[in-house]
């Protein structure tokens, strides 16, 4: 599956158009996230985790202003506490 942001780059260039776009995005060919960089946290024994954050649930729901501001907060803490490293 292809990342959102490669779509858009290809987008972009003019080597796929909207309609392309479209439907590998139905298709399931490409996710319609924008997913963030991976950042991680290491452990006592020296293990790299990432860190995450869900409201069980919570799937098809609309967020309260109370969940979102939850989630920002908790943002800021794990980009406080975490580095952004590649995975492969």
């Amino acid at each position: 599956m292809q990342k959102k942001d490669d779509i858009e780059k290809l987008k972009e260039a003019g080597v796929l158009s909207a309609k392309a776009t479209a439907a590998l995005e139905k298709s399931g060919g490409v996710s319609k996230r924008n997913i963030a960089p991976k950042r991680f946290l290491k452990t006592a024994d020296g293990v790299w985790v990432i860190p995450t954050l869900y409201f069980r649930g919570g799937k098809n729901t609309k967020p309260s202003k109370e969940q979102s501001e939850l989630t920002s907060k908790i943002n800021t803490l794990i980009t406080k506490y975490t580095i952004e490293r590649k995975t492969t």
